[in-house]
């Protein structure tokens, strides 16, 4: 009995989602149509409307209707992208990169989806997948290019061009980007994780003074954790 509760919520709710869908489809074919009108119109009369302020009107109705194809553009974009991440999560980056007859894959995406949100979440995991190819100046530039407002996504985004600096083997710019991470992620595990990465950067980079401030605020902040442990075997090794 209770798995036919589940199969007909499960079903109601993919119902519901398919006439929202085509109800936001709809919503957008009529707006789409009622400004084409508005914009043939003004162009018929112009001389004659100015004065009525149709030409306001006709900006606000351009806003509503852009914002309105924005929303459905991210609606599609976050579908594709979850197909697509099947793919990077079992560790295919090839699949993940480029395009099949499946999906398009994360280069094409980040292509057609340029300023989406989900475009910019896809130019982070084709820079993780780049990144596990080994080819790591193009990983690199993917994470400098990753625009956001999301504080996690933003400090990922600097994690990942620290790593790409510490496979360079250029340390101290590694253990900046680290810190950076830590300071803009706004959650104490990933700070933690930050941190710690710096403060290892800083060690292998020969900045010891630097090192010891990191892994120091490291163990006086997260002291039960296995970051905190580990900053304790830090600072005595820098302390020698």
């Amino acid at each position: 009995m209770a798995e036919e509760t589940i199969q007909k919520s499960t079903k109601s709710a993919a119902s519901s989602k398919a006439t929202s869908k085509q109800k936001g489809s709809s919503d957008l074919a009529n707006l789409e149509v009622w400004y084409y009108q508005l914009v043939s119109f003004y162009e018929r009369n112009q001389k004659v409307v100015i004065g009525a302020g149709i030409g306001l009107v006709l900006l606000v109705a351009g806003l509503l209707f852009w914002n309105q194809r924005s929303a459905m553009l991210e609606l599609e974009a976050s579908e594709k992208l979850a197909q697509i991440m099947r793919a990077h999560k079992e560790g295919d980056w090839s699949a993940a990169i480029e395009a099949d007859s499946t999906h398009m894959g994360l280069k094409t995406f980040v292509q057609r989806y340029a300023g989406t949100a989900s475009g910019e979440i896809a130019k982070f995991y084709l820079g993780n997948a780049l990144y596990e190819r080994g080819a790591i100046d193009s990983a690199l530039a993917l994470y400098k290019s990753v625009s956001t407002k999301s504080p996690l996504l933003k400090a990922a985004a600097m994690a990942g061009e620290a790593a790409c600096y510490e496979q360079k083997q250029q340390y101290k710019q590694a253990g900046e980007r680290y810190r950076s991470a830590a300071n803009t992620v706004q959650n104490q595990a990933y700070e933690a994780y930050y941190l710690s990465d710096a403060g290892r950067a800083f060690e292998l980079a020969g900045e010891k003074k630097q090192a010891l401030e990191i892994f120091e605020q490291v163990k006086k902040k997260f002291p039960l954790t296995l970051q905190g442990r580990e900053a304790e075997k830090a600072i005595a090794r820098l302390k020698i």
